[in-house]
């Protein structure tokens, strides 16, 4: 394995202890892991952006918009990362807005805005901004029209803004129809990507330039095998099968809110760390010979799995309090895992 090839697998190493320390709020390990990371790899984005996430938790505004912005710059004009890059004009927008930087922070606003035109958050927060700002000075007259030949030079050129795209959306039981109206784009300039919480749209225009827009993340999930999209004369339609059918969807993207909500009650379970039991070798010693093999079982699983094996586990241990483990993320994440109690047991609900 060449050296950067090694680097490369250290950061990721790094990267992923230091996800598991963030969501033991372990903050400041977090940070620590997260800078290895970025030392050992300084090019993937995601790596300053979460280490910026951290950085807010311990409320270094001021380093973690630099990380927002770095992690922007890295991101920038590449599809698949478009989710990132949404993500960190937003985080380096509303940073920089905290900071007083109000001419950064529109600036990472606006870009934020072209992408996702409806996210409510960042049209208040760019409204606010908007009037802040530093001032451009007037732009220079063009010359009359018998001046043309002799002041052709200085002459200012007017570029006309580049239209707002408009994109509505509804529903049936089964479907979230999504209906992007730009004309006669070509297929082979567009790029969706669908997956179970969010869909992202890019389409490079004649003329150079580029309309993004990112839907992430949405109100429910959806079932990436069984969406599509179709470009149209007028329009891309998007069409998201419900991973719930019949179930009404209030809005198309979840609010600030209640992603807020969501985190808290995913890093709130602190008494279950898969990492934690991983990490409790030494305690083996007391255990009978057929649970240490059991635990040993355990801990090569959870210590070698994926972002999905380590989700299926621990949704399906939560949901079943703890009487079922499954490691297969696409059946777990179906709906809720059922209480299985022992033969000739009866599950009883908690009471406090």
């Amino acid at each position: 394995m060449s050296q950067k090839a090694a680097s490369k697998s250290a950061a990721k190493m790094l990267f992923q202890q230091a996800n598991e320390a963030y969501f033991d709020d372990e903050f400041e390990q977090a940070e620590s892991l997260f800078t290895q990371a970025i030392a050992s790899d300084s090019s993937v984005g995601d790596y300053y952006l979460k280490r910026a996430q951290v950085r807010a938790k311990l409320d270094n505004i001021s380093e973690a918009a630099k990380d927002a912005g770095k992690a922007a710059d890295l991101t920038a004009n590449k599809t698949e990362h478009l989710r990132q890059y949404f993500k960190a004009l937003y985080l380096h927008g509303k940073w920089s807005y905290e900071l007083k930087q109000y001419d950064d922070a529109a600036e990472s606003l606006r870009k934020a805005a072209t992408i996702n035109p409806s996210h409510e958050e960042i049209k208040e927060l760019l409204a606010k901004t908007e009037p802040l700002t530093t001032p451009k000075p007037e732009p220079v007259a063009s010359a009359p029209a018998g001046d043309a030949a002799a002041g052709s030079d200085q002459a200012a050129v007017s570029v006309p803004p580049r239209p707002q795209v408009r994109h509505e959306w509804y529903q049936n039981d089964n479907f979230v129809i999504i209906e992007v109206f730009i004309k006669r784009v070509q297929k082979d300039t567009a790029a969706i990507d669908i997956h179970e919480k969010s869909v992202s749209v890019s389409v490079k225009m004649p003329t150079g330039s580029e309309n993004n827009f990112e839907f992430d993340p949405l109100m429910h999930e959806i079932v990436p095998a069984e969406s599509k999209f179709e470009i149209l004369s007028t329009k891309i339609e998007i069409r998201l099968k419900k991973a719930s059918s019949g179930k009404k969807w209030d809005h198309l993207e979840e609010s600030e809110e209640q992603q807020s909500k969501l985190t808290s009650l995913g890093t709130s379970r602190k008494g279950i760390s898969w990492d934690t039991i991983a990490a409790d070798a030494e305690k083996e010693a007391g255990l009978k010979p057929s649970e240490q093999g059991v635990n040993q079982l355990f801990q090569s699983i959870y210590k070698d799995a994926d972002e999905d094996t380590r989700r299926a586990m621990m949704k399906s241990y939560i949901e079943s309090n703890g009487t079922a483990l499954s490691t297969d993320w696409s059946s777990v994440k179906k709906g809720p895992v059922e209480t299985v109690p022992p033969t000739d047991t009866v599950a009883k609900p908690f009471s406090r």
